[in-house]
């Protein structure tokens, strides 16, 4: 009979689970949470895994990401009191082998067991080598250089409080990522988590997005509007390119930010909310606010607290390790996901990523789209990167070829003068103000 591994933050639940399936015939090991349950797994013989979805401070799809990461074989079945049709789509989509919904049926739940025992006869439960931080584990956040680390050291720390937080880099870097990453280790992670661009809202709309507005408050509003932030009401707003923000807004986020309640435009109440914002920023905004563009009292609200994401071309490390953690995601139900080749990761590291972690993600799509088994190789990868080389090595080409066309040019001049002299050497020495033996050096050179 096959080992289960149950897990579920609730006593009761695990108690009824293990029961039920010892009962069956079945081996079983327990865990009350995500980190509890990858340590179990890492040790092996585990053949199929059982977790609640709703758990903190890493849930269940999360746990399943980590598990596929570590075995790719073992299925694992969903279990949720908060059943919908998107859930289990989106669920069944990303690989999950089963769903099924609390209170589940005793027929179902060993149903559903033996369906996952015949997978594993088939596909088999293997364990392969992962290249991950032993300290954190944080769904979708690939830690391997110093500073990411460092990034991740930062998160655990804050996540549990309520400060606001600001997050600064390219775009492209990551800044969402890091963003669901604190709400989902915090003590909102169940409420909502609402995101905004705040670039891509038309400025005319956007305190009507974020605020909301009541009925005839202006041309268009049929009907009231719930705004963003009573959206993500006890969990967190995401605003990201907040540099774009009109001054105007900036004013009226800084004030709910300090009194916690909002005002709908057109409104006349005020409306308290708890929520924590985290915002992001690929602009300077020290320079902004020098510049007069955004708020000192709203830029000095968020600097409590600042995680700054260096661009991939600083931090080489996490490439490879992005790049499979791409090629897990891309391919979750294969048994061996594809490698990289040598000569793959060398160009992928010489790379300088002007579109960071988001252009990674793309190249590796790109590899898997036209991926036919084997390793990835640099056949799979756009051009525009296998074409690309260092600035080192372009500057050491550009000397080189600046000196042969000198030379080249030295040498056609030369044979001008000669032509001029009818082929007399002293001569065009003497035209050329060079000695003869220099003459005769420079025309034996090739």
């Amino acid at each position: 009979m096959s080992k289960i591994l149950i897990v579920d933050d609730e006593p009761r639940i695990l108690l009824l689970l293990q029961s039920l399936l010892r009962a069956n015939g079945y081996t079983i090991e327990t865990a009350r949470d995500a980190n509890a349950a990858l340590d179990i797994v890492r040790d092996g013989g585990i053949d199929i895994v059982v977790t609640d979805l709703r758990m903190t401070p890493m849930d269940g799809m999360a746990l399943f990401h980590e598990i596929k990461a570590i075995a790719p074989g073992i299925p694992v079945i969903l279990l949720t009191a908060y059943a919908s049709v998107e859930t289990a789509i989106d669920a069944m989509k990303n690989g999950i082998f089963d769903y099924l919904t609390k209170p589940f049926k005793v027929d179902d739940m060993i149903a559903c067991i033996k369906r996952a025992e015949e997978h594993v006869s088939k596909v088999g439960v293997s364990a392969v080598p992962v290249e991950r931080p032993s300290r954190y584990r944080f769904e979708n956040l690939i830690a391997s250089s110093p500073v990411m680390m460092g990034v991740c050291e930062t998160i655990q720390k804050v996540a549990p409080t309520a400060a606001t937080v600001l997050i600064n880099g390219e775009s492209g870097t990551g800044k969402e990522v890091i963003a669901r990453t604190i709400h989902r280790n915090s003590t909102r992670a169940k409420r909502p988590w609402v995101a905004v661009n705040c670039a891509a809202i038309p400025e005319n709309l956007l305190e009507s997005e974020m605020f909301g507005h009541v009925k005839g408050s202006f041309t268009g509003a049929v009907s009231d509007k719930v705004g963003l932030f009573e959206a993500a009401n006890g969990g967190t707003l995401f605003l990201d390119e907040i540099s774009s923000m009109p001054l105007i807004l900036q004013g009226k986020l800084l004030r709910v930010l300090q009194e916690k309640e909002i005002r709908r435009v057109g409104g006349t109440k005020s409306i308290p909310v708890d929520v924590r914002v985290i915002a992001a920023s690929n602009a300077n905004l020290e320079e902004a606010v020098v510049k007069g563009t955004f708020r000192s009292d709203l830029y000095y609200r968020f600097a409590v607290i600042t995680i700054d994401i260096p661009p991939l071309r600083k931090r080489p490390e996490d490439i490879i390790p992005l790049a499979r953690h791409f090629i897990q995601t891309e391919r979750p139900n294969e048994r061996s996901v594809p490698e990289i080749s040598a000569e793959a990761i060398k160009i992928l590291e010489s790379y300088s990523w002007p579109g960071n972690v988001r252009e990674l993600e793309n190249a590796i799509k790109h590899a898997l789209t036209f991926y036919q088994g084997g390793e990835i190789t640099k056949d799979l990868l756009p051009q525009k990167i296998v074409d690309h080389r260092p600035t080192s090595e372009l500057s050491a080409e550009a000397t080189t070829s600046l000196k042969s066309f000198l030379k080249r040019k030295e040498k056609e001049y030369i044979e001008q003068i000669l032509n001029t002299t009818g082929g007399d050497k002293e001569k065009a020495a003497e035209t050329l103000k060079v000695n003869l033996s220099t003459l005769y050096r420079k025309l034996s050179e090739g």
